[in-house]
């Protein structure tokens, strides 16, 4: 009777171990945040949730026409995890510009975050919030 109780506990130990290592792949997933303005129109990519080394993406496109007109600009992210972001730079001559992120944090996103975008050219400034896809 012993042994059987023994042997329980072990397997119930091995149990939560595997859990641990392989049983929280669901906050693995790969979140996608989108947000638009008249101006710009923003894609956020956060992969590998829940782990300590995180990558993120940004996909933006200027919408209008005047392209050239944009020049220097800059954008933040701020979610709940923290912020980040780069300045000083320019669009591609199609408006777009991509920009990844590798970065150590502690938590995760789910789908109800919105991130907030922010982003600065000339003199103009729009705040964007974004929303899971």
């Amino acid at each position: 009777m012993k042994k059987i109780i023994v042997v329980i506990i072990i397997v119930g130990i091995l149990g939560i171990g595997v859990y641990f290592l392989f049983g929280q792949s669901g906050s693995d997933e790969k979140l996608i945040y989108e947000g638009e303005s008249d101006n710009w129109k923003v894609e956020y990519t956060f992969n590998n949730a829940g782990k300590e080394n995180v990558q993120s993406s940004i996909d933006l496109k200027y919408q209008r026409s005047d392209v050239g007109s944009v020049g220097e600009f800059q954008f933040a992210v701020q979610t709940k995890l923290g912020k980040w972001g780069q300045g000083i730079i320019e669009l591609d001559e199609n408006g777009l510009y991509t920009s990844s992120n590798s970065t150590i944090k502690k938590g995760v996103l789910t789908e109800k975050d919105k991130p907030v975008f922010t982003i600065s050219w000339n003199d103009n400034e729009e705040e964007i919030i974004l929303e899971r896809k």
